[in-house]
């Protein structure tokens, strides 16, 4: 496994830290546009407690709506990525601790 510096991972997740901070409003949820008899429904779905709700978004605040969900995809994506780089600080710690065990067993 390739060595990689704790320094360097906590750099990148302070930078996707960063990211989140300047981050706009976002919300959870699908933004669905629906075509219905030549009329536009707008709607926010998402699971509450295993069931779909459905919150209905007048035409003026549709744009404004989407673009909310939208930064909601990045903020999870940037989430996920700390968490990536996270786990990679911890298992390059117990790497780091097992080489220096070995170098101690190795001098003596």
């Amino acid at each position: 496994m390739k060595q990689v510096s704790i320094n360097n991972l906590k750099a990148q997740i302070n930078a996707r830290i960063k990211q989140i901070g300047q981050s706009n409003i976002f919300m959870s949820g699908t933004f669905v546009r629906k075509s219905n008899n030549g009329s536009i429904a707008h709607t926010v779905t998402s699971k509450v407690k295993g069931k779909t709700k459905s919150i209905y978004i007048s035409v003026d605040l549709a744009e404004e709506v989407e673009q909310w969900t939208k930064e909601y995809k990045k903020v999870k994506r940037l989430m996920k990525e700390i968490d990536v780089l996270a786990e990679k600080i911890i298992k390059e710690h117990a790497q780091k601790k097992k080489r220096v065990e070995s170098q101690k067993k190795n001098q003596e």
